[in-house]
């Protein structure tokens, strides 16, 4: 007879704090070895695993409801489809504890009776709503630990993802399942051990984003619908704010995929969306918290879209958001530098323009407007000396109650973003012998910067290092161990990070590198715009 004594088993191997629900089921005694209890192995069972909270079926699961809550609770669910089920998997409430969260989803009419025992066969409906809950709870804690920060230059307990996203979500099923969503597609792109099992991470984000994107359309069509409506004004503000704030989080969901693009259509919607905001409430003066922190994002993601942006995307450059009042929760941590950036690309953009037109009236032999003049850099490098102060200071601020390797990071980081504003000020708008001392000087202390903020192991600011490591990765075509060390720290960055927009940052950098004709100080700059066509949009972030 096939057995397996415990006391056999060697002491140290690792064991799972609960008994299999085989062995559980069988009454025997497991012997919780992982991966797979050796009980089951033996006897060629397939063993389910162990569950970090298993179901137990018996009398305690229900509960009598009181007339209040029958009444609040009762709802029809006719004709439901996959987007309604996806969307059963909401974020729950704060402080309802799981028994809870399945009572409201009772129907006055559903089988379960209090004088039997639930079967986990019969019940389905139950035990789908049981371990969805859980399942929100854990992907929406995942999004404010994990991805949250990712998605901002310094995280802060209140920071707005926080304090506005997350409240909007409870109220938005729409947003709450985006979010949802978002954190399934990080845990399937920076996840190394997930276990094999019917409903992977990967697959939940695309029933996630899917009911997401349904639900979305159905509220834009309500929007549109209700354009010339007289429905009140503050609840079509709050449709469209809802929208947004979807848009938004799908953009920043498909950054996280890799080899996606679909981050350029969502971030086009947000840029139309704001501007139908904008116009509606062009004669309104009250702050909204919500708006102005949607508006700072998508200007922020714009900024770095736009560093590799020419033609196509050539309105957007010049003509940059702004949020509507200047609201406490929007810090000024590293929105300087983003400023910066954004003021050095429209000039660069707009000096291009203007070069352009005089090459065509030349050739024509026309009357030619004056050719720009040679830009004097020293007003510029101020932008860039002015950012860098504000940026000390602020952080300064933040990190006093932090330990000093947090110091001595954010410390680097500050200094490593520095002279990449720099460097990319030189390389766009300066002539090139200026450009080459400059960069000749700033490159060194840039990638030292970087070498010491990757050297160990990844922290809460790693996720800042890939604008610096592209600018560097820019100026390292002549060096090819340079380039070995850029893109190793690129994938090691993206493995850890789980932000793989970066990824066609990446594969620009090589592209480049191997172009010789393009090999001088400021080079990838004429290369990406004569190649935008063939090598597609790319963003760092």
């Amino acid at each position: 007879m096939l057995n397996v004594r415990i006391s056999s088993l060697p002491p140290d191997r690792q064991t799972a704090a609960k008994d299999c629900r085989r062995c559980i089921k069988r009454r025997i005694k497991c012997d919780r070895s992982t991966p797979r209890c050796r009980k089951c192995t033996i006897r060629e069972f397939q063993c389910p695993g162990y569950d970090a909270i298993q179901l137990k079926w018996g009398l305690g699961v229900t509960r009598i409801q009181k007339p209040s809550e029958r009444s609040s609770t009762s709802q029809s669910s006719t004709n439901t489809n996959d987007a309604d089920i996806s969307s059963a998997a909401l974020v729950p409430r704060v402080g309802v504890s799981p028994g809870r969260d399945i009572v409201p989803r009772m129907d006055q009419n559903s089988p379960i009776s209090i004088t039997r025992t639930p079967s986990p066969t019969i019940d389905r409906p139950l035990v789908d709503s049981y371990t969805s809950a859980i399942l929100s709870r854990n992907l929406f804690t995942h999004f404010n630990i994990k991805v949250a920060p990712r998605l901002t230059w310094v995280d802060r307990p209140d920071h707005p993802w926080r304090k506005v996203i997350a409240p909007l979500a409870q109220r938005s099923r729409c947003l709450g399942l985006s979010i949802l969503s978002v954190a399934a597609a990080h845990l399937s792109f920076t996840s190394s051990n997930i276990p094999s099992a019917t409903a992977t991470p990967q697959s939940i984000n695309h029933r996630l984003r899917d009911a997401s994107l349904h639900m979305l359309n159905q509220k834009i069509n309500t929007e549109l619908a209700n354009y010339h409506s007289t429905t009140d004004h503050l609840s079509r503000d709050s449709t469209l704010i809802e929208i947004l704030a979807t848009t938004l989080v799908l953009c920043y969901g498909e950054m996280l995929i890799p080899h996606s693009t679909d981050w350029n259509l969502h971030l086009h919607a947000c840029r139309v969306l704001i501007e139908r905001y904008t116009w509606r409430n062009r004669h309104s003066t009250h702050p909204n918290a919500a708006i102005d922190f949607i508006i700072r994002e998508v200007a922020d993601i714009e900024v770095f879209r736009n560093i590799g942006a020419f033609s196509i995307e050539q309105p957007f450059i010049t003509d940059a958001l702004h949020p509507r009042s200047k609201s406490i929760l929007l810090d000024d941590y590293f929105h300087t530098f983003t400023g910066v950036f954004r003021e050095i690309t429209a000039e660069e953009r707009r000096r291009y323009t203007l070069s352009q037109k005089v090459q065509a009236q030349e050739n024509a032999n026309q009357s030619q407007p004056p050719s720009p003049a040679p830009i004097d850099m020293a007003p510029w490098r101020a932008k860039v000396d002015l950012a860098h102060a504000r940026a000390s200071a602020d952080t300064t601020r933040l990190i006093t109650t932090h330990g000093t390797n947090t110091q001595k990071w954010m410390h680097s980081i500050v200094r490593a973003v520095y002279h990449a504003s720099l460097i990319y000020a030189y390389q766009s708008l300066a002539p090139l012998p200026e450009a080459t001392a400059e960069i000749g000087t700033s490159l060194p202390i840039l990638l030292a910067e970087i070498e010491f903020l990757t050297a160990g192991p990844v922290h809460s600011f790693s996720h800042d290092i890939f604008v610096p490591l592209f600018i560097a990765g820019t100026e390292c075509w002549v060096d090819q161990g340079r380039q070995e060390a850029v893109e190793g720290r690129f994938r090691e960055l993206l493995a850890a990070m789980g932000i793989w927009c970066n990824f066609s940052a990446l594969r620009f950098l090589k592209a480049f590198w191997g172009r010789g004709e393009y090999h001088r100080v400021g080079g990838w700059i004429p290369y990406a715009r004569e190649n935008e066509g063939d090598n597609g949009p790319f963003l760092v972030f």
